[in-house]
């Protein structure tokens, strides 16, 4: 006599396979996304550590890490390469573009994607001051072929009404070839910001003779307070480079006496 087995269990079992195949049930969003500042910095700071962890080395809370002179400093996908001197000053170099120029003590040097800048969030100085933060942040935004260097004065008191006072430096690939063309040319600022306004537009030379255009610019950053930007461009073989200084107007005298050294420390690496 043939058996017929029970097939009672058989249900049950196909329904378990089929949420074995589909996954576990995935849970309901949190409705309580971390802002891009928040992800961006924590990311950075567990690159830092990884980083750190990696080179045998901690950074200390709110100084910048300092490297040990050396003849032949590592250089950058980027091609560019920091080196802190005796001094504590940074000498930058820009061994694509042919330059090199000299950051002075007491303003934070960061180059993007590079270790120092995951680094800067990291530190005290950057930590406790939201406007230093947000400066970092947005420039993660930018492209490293275009804007070489940064450096964000960290000293105390030398945050205005929470703007900060920074140098950049910038190649420009505009299709403009030389500075006579460059003076020439309306600001794309003059129609997007409130209150613009061209204060300055002059040729001048640095202290080893170099010719260079500079010039000065201002629009409002609130209805109390005015941004002051001071843009120098040098004609180098490599094409027009821009050194971009941008503080509070009212603070710009104290400011402008450590632009420019750096403005007069830019030398080609390949006279």
């Amino acid at each position: 006599m043939k058996l017929h087995r029970p097939r009672v269990l058989i249900l049950p079992f196909v329904i378990l396979l089929s949420l074995i195949a589909c996954g576990p049930l995935q849970p309901k969003p949190i409705a309580n996304p971390s802002s891009v500042e928040t992800s961006l910095a924590s990311t950075a700071r567990a690159l830092a550590k990884q980083t750190e962890t990696a080179n045998g080395y901690t950074a200390t809370p709110s100084v910048v890490p300092t490297e040990t002179p050396t003849p032949t400093p590592k250089i950058s996908l980027q091609g560019t390469s920091l080196v802190i001197r005796e001094d504590q000053s940074t000498l930058f170099s820009d061994h694509k573009l042919g330059y090199q120029l000299v950051i002075p003590v007491g303003w934070l040097v960061t180059r993007l994607n590079e270790p120092e800048y995951y680094r800067a969030f990291t530190l005290e100085s950057v930590l406790e001051n939201p406007a230093i933060n947000e400066r970092l942040t947005k420039l993660q935004n930018d492209d490293a072929d275009h804007l070489r260097l940064n450096a964000i004065d960290t000293r105390p008191g030398h945050i205005v009404n929470g703007m900060i006072s920074d140098i950049t430096v910038v190649q420009q690939f505009d299709q403009l070839q030389t500075l006579q063309e460059w003076s020439q040319m309306k600001s794309n600022r003059a129609d997007l910001l409130v209150g613009y306004q061209r204060l300055s537009n002059n040729f001048e030379e640095t202290a080893n003779g170099t010719k260079v255009l500079v010039i000065e610019e201002s629009w409002n950053y609130t209805d109390t307070d005015k941004i002051f930007l001071r843009r120098v461009f040098f004609d180098l073989p490599s094409g027009i480079l821009t050194l971009d200084f941008q503080t509070n107007l009212e603070f710009k005298d104290t400011a402008l006496p450590d632009f420019e050294p750096v403005v007069n420390s830019l030398t080609l690496l390949k006279p």
